[in-house]
């Protein structure tokens, strides 16, 4: 699977927060713990934020099962189909607002099912 990510100089210029923000309180999986530390190796917080707070990529804070504008127009709801989509292939539903400037990086399945179910415990 393909997954895009901020890193490098896209990374340095995001004002995300941090993977500790305000996702403590927040009982996690085993599975989303693997996704948490995933987004945290991977750097992902760099552009998004897990409280809610604007940064160049859109907040994770009730992202999962929300419904989302779409640059397109278009709204589609957030589940995990969407999730997994939005990793692997970020490009083909961009959130309005937002420009589509993660670099791509090849992830396992595993790893990408483990960061939905870190998203899907934000809420």
């Amino acid at each position: 699977m393909r997954f895009v990510l901020a890193a490098g100089s896209v990374a340095a210029s995001c004002g995300g927060s941090s993977d500790e923000a305000s996702d403590t309180t927040v009982k996690l999986s085993a599975q989303a713990a693997k996704g948490k530390a995933a987004v945290a190796e991977l750097g992902c917080s760099t552009c998004h934020s897990v409280d809610g707070s604007d940064g160049v990529g859109p907040t994770w804070k009730g992202l999962a099962g929300s419904k989302v504008e779409l640059d397109n127009g278009k709204t589609v709801t957030a589940d995990d189909a969407y999730l997994t989509r939005a990793i692997t292939q970020p490009g083909d539903q961009v959130v309005a607002g937002f420009k589509s400037i993660m670099p791509e990086r090849d992830l396992p399945d595993g790893q990408v099912a483990s960061i939905v179910a870190y998203l899907n415990a934000l809420g």
